[in-house]
């Protein structure tokens, strides 16, 4: 239990207490229209056995953008959005995989330019901005050649 209760005070450090601090200070340096978009993940939805420390930090960031979000947009007109992946696709994630690219786990991760190109039309198109607090699942669309995309789909 011990080792259970290190493990989810380490995931809570990595994946949920810099959010909060970055929230704080996007609050305090962020433009009126800006944008504080975090980095969630998608595996966190659901009960993560196996996972827990790790699940539940993702838990509470989910729960700080829904309940922080909307205040920021009210007293700040900033928007906050969680971009829930199942897994981005970097140089850690594929180690962590085993770089051999045949595993079909490498056909779920998704491009890091997929989701910077989402926020990119976001920001020049701010109708099509999810609302404040909104959590947006994203879905890699890759092909076995290694081109594709990825589809984001509103979830909360």
């Amino acid at each position: 239990a011990r080792e259970s209760a290190e493990v989810c005070e380490r995931m809570m450090r990595v994946n949920y207490f810099p959010i909060v601090a970055g929230s704080q200070v996007g609050r305090r340096f962020l433009r009126r229209g800006g944008l504080f978009c975090t980095i969630g993940a998608s595996a966190a939805l659901s009960p993560t056995p196996g996972m827990v420390g790790y699940g539940s930090a993702k838990s509470a960031a989910h729960h700080y953008v829904q309940s922080w979000g909307p205040k920021l947009m009210e007293e700040n007109d900033i928007n906050s959005v969680a971009i829930l992946p199942l897994m981005i696709d970097t140089p850690m994630n594929r180690d962590m995989l085993g770089d051999d690219g045949e595993d079909e786990r490498y056909s779920k991760m998704v491009k890091p330019i997929h989701i910077a190109n989402e926020i990119g039309e976001w920001l020049k198109q701010p109708e099509l901005m999810p609302h404040a607090g909104s959590l947006v699942k994203v879905i890699a669309k890759n092909r076995r050649d290694g081109s594709g995309g990825a589809a984001f789909h509103l979830v909360r």
